[in-house]
């Protein structure tokens, strides 16, 4: 039947991205929320495109690209990392695989980050392919996950991986990131149906996002890694790389404008709408959704000094365009604590 198909079999939207079309929801929002906090959400991320970089120079060429001491990965581990530009802002969330002489990198925008590391290579002795017409991947998250996951092979330890059948497990803090090869993808999503996922599209897993305070790359594409919650994404003792001036400016004197803070609405909230607070503009939303259990909730970058319990407004591009402006709190993140 093939993945997509066996997607609308389930009654899923599908809503186009830049990264093509993804399940956006099967048409019981709470239900899917409720299994990244109560079961096990599985998740098809056919944007996430997937690199190998091999030669004898791989692991030090992806060190001095990204946020993350790649020396230091062991075998058969994993890690959560950043790509910055000059001037320290994130142009990539990626997660770099250890798999044996190579390492996979997961990241969305794949054609774009290949052309970052062709742009980069001289002496470097790196072969790079692109893998992302051979592998797909999908996510398993909740309480459940691991258990469900054991389905295909045992669960690997907290940041690293197993391969069980040609389908590599990867474990992190909230679930496991399964790579499977495209011609597996949907016998693997039905064997863990079957073993007690709930499907769950890109809509629940918007909500579980912005209820737990995470950045996904429409919040943090072009800022500072601190502003947005990601800095444990970065390693203050490793060398040289791209942006590591400007990370290391920063640790001495931590002297960042914006915090990620979340917005407790009492309308729906416009996403990349400007944040106003007594006529002055303090900030602007990132990601906007409806939480069955919180209502209209967002993240947005916010000039710090601003406090949970504040009252803001959220509208236009200044303040005199406030004609009808939505009232919001600020709120600390998680909006919500999972029990």
């Amino acid at each position: 039947m093939g993945l997509e198909l066996l997607h609308r079999a389930l009654g899923a939207e599908f809503r186009q991205t830049e990264g093509g079309e993804i399940p956006w929801g099967y048409g019981e929002l709470k239900a899917e929320v409720a299994a990244f906090y109560q079961g096990a959400a599985l998740l098809d991320l056919p944007e996430t495109g997937l690199l190998q970089v091999g030669g004898m120079d791989c692991r030090d060429f992806i060190h001095n690209q990204c946020t993350s001491d790649v020396r230091g990965l062991p075998q058969g581990g994993f890690l959560k990392t950043l790509f910055l530009n000059s001037r320290g802002q994130i142009e990539f969330l990626g997660s770099v695989y250890q798999r044996g002489q190579t390492l996979w990198i997961a990241a969305a925008r794949t054609q774009a980050l290949l052309e970052r590391f062709n742009r980069y290579i001289v002496f470097d002795q790196v072969e790079l392919s692109d893998l992302s017409q051979a592998y797909t991947q999908l996510r398993l998250q909740g309480p459940a996950a691991l258990e469900v996951g054991g389905q295909l092979g045992q669960p690997p330890a907290k940041w690293s991986l197993v391969e069980h059948h040609e389908v590599v497990l990867a474990r992190d803090e909230w679930g496991l990131d399964v790579l499977v090869p495209r011609d597996l993808a949907e016998e693997v999503f039905n064997q863990l149906l079957q073993a007690g996922a709930t499907p769950a599209g890109r809509q629940a897993y918007r909500v579980w996002r912005v209820e737990q305070g995470v950045a996904d790359l429409e919040d943090a594409l072009g800022e500072l890694p601190q502003e947005v919650g990601l800095e444990a994404r970065v390693s203050y003792k490793k060398g040289c790389y791209l942006g590591q001036e400007i990370m290391a400016r920063l640790e001495a004197r931590g002297n960042t404008r914006y915090q990620l803070m979340g917005l407790l609405g009492q309308q729906p909230l416009p996403p990349e709408a400007e944040v106003w607070r007594e006529g002055k503009k303090v900030g602007r939303v990132t990601t906007a959704t409806d939480s069955p259990r919180l209502g209209p909730v967002a993240l947005a970058l916010l000039r710090k000094g601003l406090v949970p319990g504040d009252q803001v407004e959220v509208g236009a591009a200044s303040p005199r365009s406030l004609r009808n402006p939505i009232s919001a709190t600020v709120s600390a993140l998680p909006l919500l604590v999972p029990v």
